[in-house]
């Protein structure tokens, strides 16, 4: 014991070795539960989008929507979303792993707790009503998002097949100007057309639209949705 305590002694000395201050390990410790909580914020957001989008697609519902089935698959399943989400978690594990007594539990536990976790308090997220503005902000202020994330905007965006969404930029009689969510402007006639009760046809409005693409840019429409469902009104509020 003494040889041990002369060479632990004698390295020290000629090292010219010092003792970490107490400091550097409480914001070591400080900075691994931020990380950890900041993921699991994000894992829960992501969770929260994750049944929002699924609660709101069209596709599940409307068999007619899409006829294939892997093209179904990719329509609804919003897959980014899951992987980002499933990313957040592995990220906020590996930082509890990582702090002051984070070693005592086993990976099974924190993955399971991490996960129950994200999955109870995303649901709590979606039933508040904040995941869908969540996605709203989103999309509004990330380019690219809608087309990207949001797997609703891969439902109604194909003009070609008869399904256009968009903002509304101006109403005339039965007729209205529609900017969709690639930002190109359609001439939108919808004489005729089943318009929901729920639509409001007001500038900034978001829709959907069912109907035929008969010319470059010139939609004529059968049916007009309101873009968060029939179930907008309670999504919103």
């Amino acid at each position: 014991m003494k040889d041990i305590i002369n060479r632990v002694l004698e390295k020290i000395e000629k090292e010219n070795l010092k003792p970490i201050p107490r400091w550097h390990f409480i914001l070591k410790s400080s900075f691994m539960w931020i990380l950890f909580g900041i993921n699991l914020v994000l894992g829960v957001v992501g969770i929260s989008i994750i049944i929002y989008l699924f609660a709101n697609n069209d596709a599940i519902a409307e068999v007619s929507l899409v006829s294939n089935f892997w093209e179904r698959i990719l329509l609804i399943v919003p897959i980014i979303w899951i992987l980002l989400t499933a990313l957040f978690i592995w990220i906020a594990y590996y930082n509890f792993k990582h702090t002051e007594g984070g070693y005592r539990f086993t990976a099974f536990k924190i993955l399971s707790l991490n996960i129950l976790i994200t999955l109870v308090l995303g649901f709590v997220v979606y039933i508040s009503g904040s995941a869908g503005h969540i996605n709203n902000l989103l999309s509004r202020y990330i380019p690219c998002y809608s087309s990207t994330f949001d797997t609703r905007t891969m439902v109604w965006m194909r003009p070609e097949e008869g399904y256009l969404a968009g903002y509304i930029q101006k109403v005339d009689v039965f007729q209205l100007e529609l900017r969709d969510l690639n930002g190109n402007v359609w001439v939108v006639d919808f004489t005729g057309a089943d318009v929901k009760p729920v639509v409001v046809l007001k500038e900034g409005e978001r829709v959907k639209l069912v109907g035929e693409a008969t010319t470059d840019k010139i939609f004529v429409a059968s049916e007009i949705r309101p873009w968060g469902g029939m179930g907008k009104g309670m999504q919103e509020n």
